[in-house]
């Protein structure tokens, strides 16, 4: 036979146990005492037990009482403390999240969003792991980060993006390099006739670079190439005049640029959006969209700081 549980009868009688009293269990319940009263009368009739031996000045547990309140007692207490968990996770009280990065994004985006993010919800939990684009696309897949700041990668029907920016390239150079005196925007032709200082292989920067050599018509030959992991290393050895680099222009105002100068790449294989990649069958944690809305303030508050666009070149 299905029995019809309702929390608001076991409520009064655990309130009724634990302060002795119908008249301030009724209290604390925020109801009238005769409310109070029936609530006990419909539990008894559905259990079809007496819980209580009732006078005009006390209540007491009949052995039935004692058993049930022995049984009921941690569940309820249980089921509150879930409810309360989840209304703190819906409110952002707590909850971690665990997102992936590009270095750029990292280094640009994600130390002003999670300040924000910890002022306003101290308690809550923020995992950031760097990776190149593939390798965001790999801890998504399994679960082992919620969503990825990341560059637009290819349509994939398991995987959602949302734009929250364009970026481009950037050739980074000395001060009094020849690149400076370049009449027009600067493209991709123009510093692959020196020494260059490439981002390493697997990053979306390296990507974009191989593929626009790729494709660039009678490209000039580069005398030397230096790889490095870090963009910080790379700024460096271009002050030391190893050479060219090219770099996000994200990441440029957190960068040590002291002494070198910075132009915006010119062709439509040098842009790029940058944006929320998470997966289409999960929906964000509350936490997670709470971090989301602080990425996408730092986006913009970050803007007047960039460079600006060139113009886009297409393709030849």
């Amino acid at each position: 036979m299905a029995i019809n549980i309702k929390y608001r009868p076991l409520k009064a009688f655990l309130l009724a146990v634990d302060t002795g009293s119908f008249t301030h269990a009724a209290n604390q319940l925020g109801v009238t005492q005769p409310s109070f009263t029936a609530l006990i009368q419909d539990l008894e009739e559905v259990l079809g037990l007496r819980l209580f031996e009732r006078t005009t000045r006390s209540i007491s547990l009949t052995s039935a009482g004692q058993d049930f309140y022995a049984r009921v007692q941690r569940p309820i207490a249980d089921l509150e403390e879930a409810y309360r968990s989840l209304a703190d996770l819906a409110a952002v009280r707590r909850g971690n999240v665990a997102l992936g990065a590009l270095p750029s994004t990292a280094l640009s985006l994600l130390p002003v969003a999670t300040g924000t993010l910890r002022q306003a919800h101290p308690a809550l939990k923020v995992r950031v792991v760097e990776a190149h684009n593939d390798e965001l696309v790999a801890l998504l897949r399994t679960n082992q980060i919620e969503f990825a700041v990341a560059a637009q990668a290819e349509p994939a029907s398991d995987l959602t993006f949302t734009p929250l920016g364009e970026d481009c390239f950037c050739a980074v150079y000395p001060a009094g390099h020849p690149l400076g005196d370049e009449p027009g925007m600067l493209h991709w032709r123009d510093v692959l006739r020196y020494d260059l200082i490439l981002l390493s292989q697997g990053s979306n920067a390296r990507q974009q670079f191989d593929r626009a050599v790729r494709d660039e018509a009678d490209a000039p030959a580069t005398a030397l190439r230096y790889d490095v992991t870090n963009m910080g290393t790379a700024a460096g050895m271009v002050r030391q005049g190893l050479g060219v680099s090219v770099l996000p222009r994200l990441a440029l105002p957190e960068l040590n640029l002291s002494g070198l100068r910075c132009t915006p790449l010119g062709d439509a294989s040098a842009r790029r959006y940058i944006g929320l990649l998470h997966r289409r069958d999960r929906s964000l944690s509350p936490a997670a969209q709470a971090l989301v809305a602080q990425l996408e303030i730092a986006m913009a508050e970050i803007q007047p700081r960039l460079l600006p666009l060139p113009p886009m070149t297409p393709a030849d």
